[in-house]
């Protein structure tokens, strides 16, 4: 990368992975032991504690490290072409393809939702639907980031205005980052980093064993604990594009976050168990020591993944930009499609491992195939990606 170069490539890779990542998390959905309709509207005849695992862990890291991602690319979008070019660029880019996407994948998904009901039920609707599902209320469904993304923007700008009133003709940085930036050099920064995300754990009522940060999904003004978790992995992406020397140190210390996000999230693991459970986890030192564990094997392990990202993916790669560049439009499309084929071999006598393999294989050729030849060159792909992506996008 050229010194008045903007764009990291490695951040190409990285996103692309946090993106591509959630197809296989929820195509292991319906193999995982013990899903219920409360999550998912497909239940496999062959089910492994295998697939709950790698649901569960997958699920520690992967959104907070998009949101990271997007916080360090927003800083160089603000930077490079000011507030009002960012909220224009935004629009096209963020609140479109929620309200598209949102759009057409829910009407898609109330006929493959069908389909898969009839499957359960020899072949013919059921009489009358699972209550979780009949009682289902609104839902932003996979899209939900896109929403939690707008509400950080908005808090974005008004952190500027709170700090330009603040400053009024003063000059020169914050100190307030300066912890963060300290322990972000460290090997073991991640414990310090941890604990306003555990805290904030540990106050989340009605918290549930299995379901790590609460997902924001199902309202119009998003819950206090993750608006205020996922914003803190935005900051810190934010507060590490304002000092690059600190992707080095990202880069160097992602063994030791990779050893201690496993050794919180094996532990997590034993406390929680295998086999998905909605129990709610019970006040008091089991709760205090399951939300420390889970709250740096989540820093932990997003800091590993944006430091392998850097270590192995810095260099400029045609492939991995092309992937990049279609990962946003397979995320936004993918729902229905993991859905319809997870129905579809829901009955057949396979191991579960090779149906699992076929839906995420099978769910990335199709999207690949339809951006490549429908999405790519036309307004869609404009609306997504710009027809030449600049530097700050994500």
């Amino acid at each position: 990368m050229s010194k008045n170069d903007d764009r990291l490539h490695a951040f190409d890779a990285i996103r692309a992975s946090a993106l591509i990542l959630g197809i296989v998390l929820h195509g292991a959905l319906s193999f995982a032991a013990g899903v219920d309709d409360r999550l998912w509207p497909v239940h496999d005849g062959s089910q492994s504690a295998a697939a709950s695992t790698a649901f569960f862990l997958i699920h520690i890291f992967r959104m907070p490290l998009f949101f990271f991602v997007a916080g360090f690319s927003s800083r160089i979008l603000w930077r490079s072409r000011g507030e009002a070019e960012f909220w224009r660029n935004r629009a096209r880019r963020i609140a479109i393809p929620l309200v598209g996407g949102w759009v057409i994948c829910s009407f898609a998904l109330v006929v493959i939702v069908a389909y898969a009901l009839a499957r359960r039920n020899g072949g013919i609707l059921p009489a009358a639907l699972p209550p979780e599902i009949r009682d289902a209320g609104f839902s932003f469904l996979h899209l939900w980031f896109l929403y939690v993304l707008l509400w950080l923007y908005v808090g974005v700008s008004l952190a500027k205005r709170v700090d330009a009133w603040a400053r009024g003709d003063r000059q020169g940085t914050s100190r307030l980052s300066d912890p963060v930036r300290w322990a972000l050099r460290s090997s073991a920064g991640a414990l310090l980093l941890a604990v306003p995300i555990c805290l904030l754990l540990v106050s989340q009522e009605d918290w549930r064993w299995w379901m790590g940060v609460p997902t924001p999904a199902y309202t119009l003004i998003p819950p206090a604990v993750p608006l205020c978790i996922y914003g803190y992995c935005f900051t810190l992406g934010w507060i590490v594009e304002g000092d690059r020397a600190l992707l080095a140190a990202l880069a160097s210390t992602w063994r030791c976050n990779f050893l201690i996000g496993g050794l919180c999230a094996i532990a997590c693991l034993g406390l929680a168990g295998t086999h998905m459970t909605f129990e709610v986890i019970t006040a008091g030192f089991t709760k205090s020591l399951y939300a420390f564990a889970y709250g740096i094997a989540l820093v932990a392990w997003m800091l590993c993944a944006a430091g392998v990202g850097l270590k192995f993916f810095s260099r400029e790669s045609a492939t991995v930009r092309y992937v990049a560049d279609a990962s946003y439009w397979m995320y936004i499309a993918h729902l229905p499609i993991v859905i319809m084929l997870q129905a579809y071999v829901m009955d057949l006598q396979f191991p579960w491992l090779l149906k699992l393999i076929f839906v995420i294989a099978a769910t990335v050729a199709l999207l690949l195939l339809s951006y490549q030849y429908w999405v790519r060159t036309t307004w869609i792909g404009v609306a997504l990606s710009g027809r030449r992506r600049r530097d700050g996008e994500i």
